[in-house]
């Protein structure tokens, strides 16, 4: 396989990666929005409000591919920004 190839595959699972830790932040700002406890944030939160919204349970969300619920969540995250807190260079690993 050619280094091309590599480099895209490496960059491809970045961005992904990426994709998904905006997704939980706003799992965050969900959380918040929403009133929950302290405990539940993240992908958590995310679970919750989908099934207080759409009556699926826990595990049909938790099952449902991160694709799948940035759909099902498009509209509440219009608008939506990362908040600076969040936002790193990716360049450099935080400590």
């Amino acid at each position: 396989m050619s280094r091309q190839r590599y480099s895209i595959r490496r960059k491809l699972h970045y961005v992904i990666a990426d994709i998904n830790y905006s997704l939980e932040c706003f799992g965050d700002h969900l959380a918040i929005e929403n009133g929950y406890p302290n405990s539940i944030d993240g992908f958590d939160a995310i679970y919750l409000y989908l099934c207080r919204k759409y009556g699926w349970t826990i595990q049909q969300c938790r099952d449902m591919d991160k694709q799948d619920i940035r759909l099902a969540l498009e509209v509440e995250m219009t608008g939506w920004r990362l908040p600076s807190d969040a936002v790193f260079d990716s360049r450099y690993p935080e400590d």
